[in-house]
């Protein structure tokens, strides 16, 4: 059955799993230091028995005799070893951010689709690297979580689940709970996670100094990176009279004798992002900046891959 909606204000699953053509060009940050010791798709270098033959090289004292390779050994009339790599399992967890703060664009595309396909194209690249992908995708009032796994019948798993909570916001009301992002931290902090790779994509709408807590203690024992999303008009609101305001029932010309009251709400809400952005800045995280553009796809791959942020 095809979409009723237009792709820039809800995802489908079939759009969802389409991003897989586009899950290339791009590798997440590997963790500083493996700590997992299942296998996967991030290569860990070290001397002695692994996966992937590396080299020969000379017996040394201490090596593992295990590791000598004794048809080398004979034809070069001295001992050699081989050294190999083994891989090393790198556990990625998607969280994922559907409030309905985040369904909002003044320009072209929803925050919340921006936030689904990204996690889509990451979910997709995890798979393709042969490791395990988890997932926490939270709404105003409840969340859905997905273990690690790496069967791409899990990944379907999740971007169903994740095409359902996103198409809910088109029959939401207008409130919004800052609760939501309080409560998916409060659930990870609950799981424990050690050895992970942690990327958040969301909005970070109402992010409070009890999550900065619960992110302090993610790091001690993961990666942790952040992909803040935002529309240009919540930081500098600009209207004219041609506007119209809507809450998707009702709609209401703009009183452009308002310009006192406008100017008070940007002076507020830039101080909200400022403390967002000195938020994420303060923990050191790897943040990435995407806007609702609708160039969020490239714009990601090109930040991750050392390239300037969001236009």
């Amino acid at each position: 059955m095809s979409q009723s909606f237009d792709s820039r204000v809800a995802v489908s699953f079939d759009s969802l799993v389409e991003l897989k053509l586009k899950a290339e060009g791009f590798t997440l940050p590997p963790l500083s230091k493996s700590r997992s010791r299942q296998s996967g798709g991030h290569v860990s270098r070290f001397r002695g028995r692994g996966l992937n033959f590396e080299e020969f090289r000379h017996y040394q004292m201490g090596d593992d005799i295990r590791s000598i390779d004794w048809n080398v050994t004979q034809r070069m009339g001295e001992p050699y070893i081989r050294v190999q790599s083994e891989e090393k399992d790198l556990p990625v967890v998607l969280v994922v951010d559907q409030r309905t703060s985040m369904f909002f664009s003044s320009v072209d595309t929803m925050k919340s689709v921006v936030a689904a396909q990204i996690a889509s194209c990451c979910a997709w690249k995890v798979a393709k690297d042969g490791d395990r992908v988890a997932a926490l995708i939270f709404s105003d009032s409840y969340h859905h979580w997905f273990k690690p796994q790496r069967h791409t019948s899990h990944v379907t798993r999740i971007l169903q689940s994740l095409a359902q909570t996103n198409q809910q916001l088109l029959e939401s009301g207008s409130g919004s709970s800052e609760s939501g992002l309080s409560l998916a931290l409060n659930q990870l902090a609950q799981m424990k996670l050690k050895g992970s790779l942690v990327l958040f994509i969301s909005d970070f709408n109402g992010v409070s100094e009890t999550d900065v807590q619960r992110i302090k203690w993610l790091k001690r024992h993961n990666d942790v990176m952040a992909v803040a999303i935002n529309d240009p008009m919540e930081t500098n609101l600009e209207i004219d009279q041609s506007m119209i305001i809507s809450n998707g029932r009702l709609q209401l010309p703009v009183d452009t004798s308002l310009n006192r009251q406008l100017a008070k709400y940007n002076h507020n809400v830039k101080k909200v992002y400022k403390a967002i952005h000195d938020v994420l800045s303060s923990q050191s995280l790897n943040v990435i900046r995407l806007n609702t553009s609708g160039k969020h796809i490239a714009s990601f791959i090109n930040q991750i891959n050392g390239g300037s942020g969001a236009r």
